[in-house]
């Protein structure tokens, strides 16, 4: 079992990666990402502004959104790219202070790219970029949850397109 022990605001924060392809059992669903590949294979990665890390594509879901809607939205308002394909790949277990919420990841096609666009939910630019896949972890550094996170996320998309 894949397990990360980080901060969160200060807090200690512990989170599991578990694999699975049903969020029906997983409450509460605190954050949807995905791993978004182009045509040719690369992936979508995003920076806020003023920040330094770069993340995956993604956010909180809105009241009465599926997963699905909220990955498709998030994406679409941080990076102007409209998403085909989605398929929920597990999710991350995380504890915090004794509270336990859960952070749903997926895999999904990229299917058009458009001019980028600043966020309309918090009116700040993201800068989206599409690097190689064998350059992932030199990028997003979530630690063994992330590199088991995209391994599985790489299995996963070759039977998505």
């Amino acid at each position: 079992m894949m397990i990360n022990k980080w901060k969160s605001d200060g807090r200690d924060a512990v989170s599991k990666w578990i694999t699975s392809k049903n969020y029906k059992k997983f409450k509460p669903i605190t954050q949807v990402y995905g791993v978004c590949f182009n045509k040719k294979r690369e992936v979508l990665i995003i920076k806020d502004d003023g920040k330094t890390e770069w993340k995956l594509p993604g956010g909180t879901p809105e009241k009465g959104e599926k997963p699905e809607e909220t990955l498709k939205r998030e994406v679409f308002e941080e990076a102007t790219v409209v998403l085909g394909n989605c398929k929920m790949i597990g999710c991350q277990e995380t504890e915090i202070e004794g509270k336990t919420v859960y952070q749903l990841r997926y895999v999904a096609v990229i299917e058009k790219i458009k001019k980028h666009t600043i966020d309309p939910a918090t009116n700040t630019w993201v800068e989206r970029k599409f690097i190689n896949a064998k350059d992932f972890e030199k990028y997003v550094k979530w630690g063994n949850i992330g590199k088991e996170m995209f391994k599985v996320a790489c299995r996963e998309f070759k039977g998505l397109k």
